[in-house]
């Protein structure tokens, strides 16, 4: 599974399918300033920048069950994501 993974306060969490990441992103639980990690490229994007793709839906009800796992993974960590300050630099935080 190609996905992203999420920077938080503890490092990088996931994989995460892209369309478990948008609906975080558009539920407002990850923030749209987050960096996430695209596994694919290996380039780090914010949140928003991934809201401006098209995501398509899963097709299958096990695409769609592995969706809501993945969901409440994403749950799990908002509370340690790290925003961008859009510096394009990739910072780690210590608190």
């Amino acid at each position: 599974m190609i996905g992203f993974k999420v920077l938080t306060k503890h490092g990088l969490k996931g994989p995460f399918k892209k369309s478990s990441v948008l609906k975080a992103i558009t539920g407002a639980m990850i923030p749209l300033k987050a960096r996430l990690l695209d596994l694919e490229t290996g380039r780090y994007l914010s949140a928003a920048e991934l809201v401006g793709e098209q995501s398509d839906p899963p097709s299958t009800p096990f695409a769609q069950a592995q969706d809501k796992v993945d969901q409440a993974d994403i749950t799990s960590i908002t509370d340690y994501i790290v925003p961008s300050d859009d510096s394009g630099e990739l910072k780690l935080t210590d608190d």
